[in-house]
């Protein structure tokens, strides 16, 4: 029947932009706090994740990056983002989990001289570059080839690139964590690395998520409604 196929085919089209369009209402009133009943989640969204300020670290990494060769346009606003929730939240233990080249670590430990950071990276030479441009910054960082070395140990916070090799699964994660532990997941827009984000935001022990189009923020604490905002 095909008359009844395109009409099928027309059905599913308006069906899909039509939630599209929702998405898109949800995401903008959302990100300016509106309809946000959870007194954290408005604080998160309205003071960090949106904060309309910067920080003097913004500049003085960009410089470190300029003098050392390499382009401080690559410096991201998830670079930005990674700070302000380091600098909010106050983590002090931080995994961070295929960091490449170390841009996002310098924003991680920049906050604090006493932030410890443990990065899991396989690629002996942008390991090299990253803990020198660390030197650069004044900070440390320490590095493992593989996440089995975390075993047993918790974090404040852990930061997954999932451009990466190394892709921990959801129950990993949980034991890397205790219940005040947050996740940053990037990215998060398509393919595996969507799949993997909505088994994250559909698992009961993910209490607030946090969805911002490509990054993904993720809050364990037993105390907080499960709820998903579009951000």
């Amino acid at each position: 029947m095909p008359g009844f196929n395109k009409l099928a085919r027309f059905a599913g089209f308006c069906e899909k932009k039509f939630y599209g369009r929702f998405r898109w209402l949800l995401r903008k009133k959302q990100s300016k706090g509106y309809g946000i009943h959870s007194p954290f989640a408005f604080d998160l969204i309205t003071g960090v994740i949106y904060s309309p300020y910067s920080f003097y670290a913004f500049s003085d990494l960009r410089e470190i990056l300029s003098l050392n060769g390499i382009d401080p346009d690559s410096i991201t606003p998830f670079n930005h983002l990674s700070f302000r929730l380091v600098h909010y939240l106050q983590a002090r233990n931080i995994l961070e989990i295929n960091p490449g080249i170390g841009i996002n670590t310098l924003f991680l430990t920049a906050p604090s001289s006493h932030i410890r950071c443990i990065c899991v990276e396989e690629d002996g030479e942008k390991v090299s570059v990253a803990e020198y441009l660390q030197k650069q910054a004044g900070r440390k960082r320490e590095t493992l080839s593989s996440l089995s070395a975390c075993e047993g140990k918790r974090y404040d916070a852990i930061f997954i690139n999932q451009g990466g090799s190394c892709i921990p699964d959801i129950h990993t994660l949980t034991e890397l964590s205790h219940s005040a532990t947050f996740w940053v997941v990037h990215p998060i827009k398509k393919g595996r690395t969507k799949q993997f984000w909505d088994e994250i935001v559909h698992d009961v022990r993910a209490r607030i998520t946090f969805d911002l189009k490509d990054t993904g923020i993720v809050f364990l604490r037993p105390d907080l409604s499960k709820q998903h905002y579009l951000v």
